[in-house]
């Protein structure tokens, strides 16, 4: 290690020109980086009930829906519904869109005392004028289930228009061209746009929104910051250089590997802006020690250990979402903030001290003694606060840490999850509020989708997918169903048989031929007809609970039918839904127990005692304590966002006490060397310090090291919390919940290394049996 960083300092600008190289051939790249806001195609592809959602989308003319709410005084009007029809007309037309059904073109079974006629609700080569035929059509309409509160509200104040998109489309440019044909076909009428395809939209213009406002943002607050702690632009510039060649290396990489930002990656460079930093800081803490261009290779390699330590166990929260994690961006962004936190490790460990190395060397000073010390500003005041209240009051430190763990704990059970997409949005934004409207007046956009196997035009089969229907509609949730039985039975009832189900094979093979050439058959039944799809429709925003409840019920309903008759095999969004609430579950599990092994397995190596390996998790423990009582006192659920903060809390908290441990144990060793010897001419302790605190090892240790270290790590805490503060203007809700939590996990584990650390030391460091380690320097 030694010999590498003598050879990063005397080779600096080889060094410089090298990395200047890499980082403008990743930087080719950022122009190809894309964004991919759909969550559904982040779902595992070997997921059953996954895979039975895509083939449904495949065979049957797709399964996201995007809907169209129209206003208007009274939709039985001549002007409005020619302006359905015409609307209607070109979203039909629309490249992207495989159907659209509205009032205008939707299938309608008519009869009269001459029989019955197949044909559309509205005949659009003559519409109804006069007030009479307008009525006659009103009250036609609402009359039938199939249209009141599907396709037309009650109150006939409102109507939807269904476009049902191809599978593989690009929803996001669909729905941006479905917007503008709506704004030209139908300016003065109030719209809502609702359904998963508008919402995949809306989050692609919010990642993109909130990357340009986040980023500079973030930039500013950790600019503050920096400046307040190093007081020179030196200290600031070096730690944003860091991070701007990592953030440029790590975006170059998944635009070099096409691999889009996501809902969850978008944040990716305010992690890396906040996080990215530390490392640097602490490099430059360390340097600021040394007075003299000869001592920059021993400052690299006292600090490039503990730095090194830090960046792996980052690493290692990041790469602990690999495990478990139910969808493939939380995976990529583990990966590529791992990755992106590497590169911010070896810039620091290599690029800025070549940069430092530059600097005009200045000859070497006769004795740190004679040194004039700088001024401590605002954070050397904190720390010296700090130090005087771990001194005087280790006990009530500890006891204070105590006290907030256990009403922590008692905060646990309360803590909810939230994984519903419509919950990603804010209560005022255009598509919640559209959601809102889907609920009250047509039942929701939500989808249910059941596939029957077995021979459809067999009477039994028939039958148990009515019984099935009718179990859906009983649910509280589910307002409203389709399927090829709701239009055997109307034909049958246009028949005369009544509005039930043909009793025979031969009378329902007679039905099914009229219904032949219907676009709509081809939704609903495949051409062999072995298979059909009931799809109800239902409330958008349930909570985890009844989720679980509804689609337990289902399938506990479905499992009593015979399969040698029909099978039923369940998928729409609440399965997958209900499939990643179970994964979040999992998830935080696995990630916390493999984060937190691996780190103490570093600790271990780090302080050579599984005692000391404890003591380091002491901070980290207390924090995830601390945060996860917040989230239950705070109503703060778990989702797809916050389920990252335990392992990140873990990776990046355990830093401040490898850095304090590292630095904890040089100076034990100063102060525990005989008076006058070199490794005690100076324990780093503040020359304002009392006579005769060396006498007392530990705590001359713990003053030291919160006079230097604990300055570094206070920056450190500061840059991070306040850095991930900044995704509170986030415009969606589970990433402002992220960077709240975050707050307060960098907060809770800076209190745990600089303050219940150092209490639990002075009181029982003897019994840690901590390796001392002379530095390298003296």
């Amino acid at each position: 290690m030694k010999k590498l960083a003598r050879q990063i300092i005397e080779k600096n600008r080889i060094v410089i020109v090298l990395f200047i190289l890499i980082t403008l051939f990743l930087g080719f790249f950022l122009r190809n980086l894309k964004i991919n806001p759909d969550i559904l195609s982040y779902f595992p592809k070997n997921d059953p009930d996954v895979r039975l959602f895509n083939y449904l989308g495949e065979e049957y003319g797709g399964n996201s829906l995007a809907m169209i709410v129209l206003e208007a005084g009274d939709v039985f009007t001549t002007e409005t519904i020619a302006v359905i029809h015409e609307l209607t007309t070109r979203l039909q037309l629309e490249p992207g869109v495989a159907y659209a059904t509205s009032l205008t073109n939707t299938l309608d079974i008519k009869t009269d005392e001459y029989g019955f006629e197949i044909g559309r609700l509205v005949d659009v080569g003559n519409l109804p004028r006069g007030p009479e035929a307008l009525a006659a059509l009103k009250e036609y309409t609402l009359a039938k289930e199939m249209f009141r509160n599907n396709l037309v509200t009650e109150d006939a104040t409102a109507t939807l228009i269904i476009c049902r998109l191809q599978t593989n489309s690009d929803q996001v440019e669909t729905c941006r061209r479905l917007q503008e044909i709506v704004k030209e076909t139908a300016p003065a009428m109030k719209v809502y746009y609702g359904g998963i395809p508008f919402m995949i939209m809306d989050l692609h213009n919010m990642i993109t929104d909130d990357l340009k406002i986040l980023i500079p943002m973030v930039s500013i607050v950790i600019i503050f910051i920096l400046y307040l702690g190093f007081r020179k632009w030196e200290g600031v510039f070096l730690p944003l250089l860091s991070v701007a060649v990592s953030l440029i290396w790590t975006l170059g990489v998944m635009s070099f590997f096409k691999i889009p930002l996501s809902i969850i990656s978008n944040i990716i460079p305010v992690v890396l802006i906040a996080v990215g930093n530390a490392y640097t800081i602490h490099v430059l803490s360390k340097f600021n020690e040394t007075r003299n261009h000869d001592g920059l290779a021993n400052a690299l390699h006292e600090v490039g250990i503990p730095v090194f330590l830090a960046g792996i166990t980052t690493i290692a929260g990041f790469i602990s979402f690999i495990f478990g994690s139910y969808l493939v961006m939380i995976r990529e962004f583990g990966v590529f903030a791992a990755l992106g936190v590497l590169f911010a490790l070896l810039i620091s460990l290599t690029l800025i001290p070549a940069f430092l190395a530059l600097k005009k060397k200045e000859p070497a000073q006769k004795g740190k003694g004679e040194e004039k010390m700088e001024s401590p500003g605002i954070t050397g005041r904190i720390t010296r606060g700090i130090e005087k209240q771990v001194i005087k009051r280790p006990k009530t430190i500890i006891c204070a840490g105590v006290f907030l763990a256990i009403l922590a704990l008692t905060g646990i059970p309360r803590i909810s999850r939230r994984v519903n997409l419509i919950e990603y949005f804010q209560p005022q934004t255009p598509i919640r509020q559209a959601e809102t409207i889907l609920e009250e007046k047509f039942g929701g956009s939500g989808i249910i989708q059941i596939l029957a196997e077995g021979d459809i035009q067999d009477p039994a089969v028939l039958r148990e997918m009515e019984k099935v229907e009718e179990f859906l509609l009983a649910q509280e949730d589910i307002h409203s169903s389709q399927s090829v039985v709701s239009l055997l039975k109307e034909l049958n009832h246009a028949m005369g048989e009544g509005k039930t189900l043909p009793d025979t094979k031969g009378k329902v093979m007679n039905v099914w031929f009229l219904l032949e050439g219907e676009e709509v058959m081809t939704q609903l039944v495949n051409a062999g007809r072995t298979e059909a799809v009931i799809q109800a429709r239902m409330t958008g925003s349930l909570e985890a609970a009844r989720i679980h409840e509804l689609v337990t019920s289902v399938n506990e309903y479905t499992a009593g039918i015979d399969p040698e008759l029909v099978k039923f095999s369940q998928t729409g969004m609440p399965v997958i839904y209900r499939n990643l609430d179970l994964s979040i579950l999992k998830s935080q599990f696995q990630s916390l127990i493999s984060a937190v092994l691996l780190v103490f397995i570093i600790m271990l190596f780090l302080l050579g005692s599984p005692a000391g390996g404890l003591l380091g998790l002491v901070p980290i423990l207390f924090t995830l304590v601390l945060v996860f009582g917040f989230m239950g006192y705070g109503k703060v659920p778990l989702d797809i966002a916050t389920v990252l903060v335990a392992s990140i809390t873990i990776g990046i908290g355990i830093d401040y006490s490898i850095h304090f441990l590292s630095r904890y144990r040089q100076e034990l060793a100063y102060a525990s060397a005989p008076k006058g010897s070199p490794a005690g001419a100076d324990a780093g302790i503040p020359k304002s310090e009392p006579a005769g605190a060396e006498s007392r090892p530990v705590e001359a240790a713990v003053r030291a090291t919160l006079n230097t270290t604990g300055r570094a790590i206070l920056i450190n805490v500061f840059t991070v919390a306040f850095g991930f503060l900044a995704l509170i203007f986030c415009q969606l809700v589970p990433i402002q919940r992220f960077g709240i939590l975050i707050f307060v996990t960098m907060l809770g584990s800076g209190f745990g290394a600089i303050a219940l650390l150092p209490a639990i030391l002075l009181l029982c460091g003897a019994r840690f049996h901590l390796r001392p380690v002379a530095s390298k320097e003296n």
